[in-house]
């Protein structure tokens, strides 16, 4: 469970995961703590999302970001909450059409890889809140947002 901007992923038990939907109880105790937590930064509406299992390999990243511009995959880092600095690349070809649908010219996507070997976009941003990866260039992103 999340807001239409952000989950609680730190506080999973408490105020992000609901084990059982048809729970009524428990349901409701997960949403008002969230809500609760989230207080004045409550962005939108409670959002559901079927949970997934994904993959947790031990020597590389199973989750990264893409940094797009125009539409075109620019800059591939590890996700900031990332052990490792290798990472596997996902294809990207079925993602750029969606991208650029969104008519943005800087976009962010952070990515995991789900435990059957499928990627999946866990969340899509403008950049305010994308974080660099502490093995990725500061360069490298200014060189991107300032370049051709």
């Amino acid at each position: 469970m999340k807001d239409y901007v952000k989950s609680r992923k730190h506080e999973w038990e408490q105020a992000c995961f609901i084990p059982e939907l048809t729970d009524a109880a428990g349901l409701t105790r997960v949403v008002r703590r969230f809500v609760e937590l989230q207080e004045e930064f409550l962005a939108g509406g409670i959002v559901l999302r079927a949970f997934e299992t994904f993959a947790k390999p031990e020597s590389v990243a199973a989750e990264m970001r893409v940094w797009w511009l125009d539409g075109e995959p620019r800059l591939l880092t590890p996700h900031p909450d990332s052990p490792s600095e290798r990472m596997l690349l996902p294809g990207l070809d079925h993602i750029r059409p969606a991208v650029q649908r969104l008519g943005c010219r800087f976009v962010t996507t952070d990515l995991a890889l789900r435990s059957d070997g499928v990627w999946r976009v866990v969340e899509v941003g403008d950049g305010q809140v994308s974080d660099l990866h502490q093995s990725s260039s500061r360069g490298e992103l200014a060189a991107l947002l300032v370049g051709p």
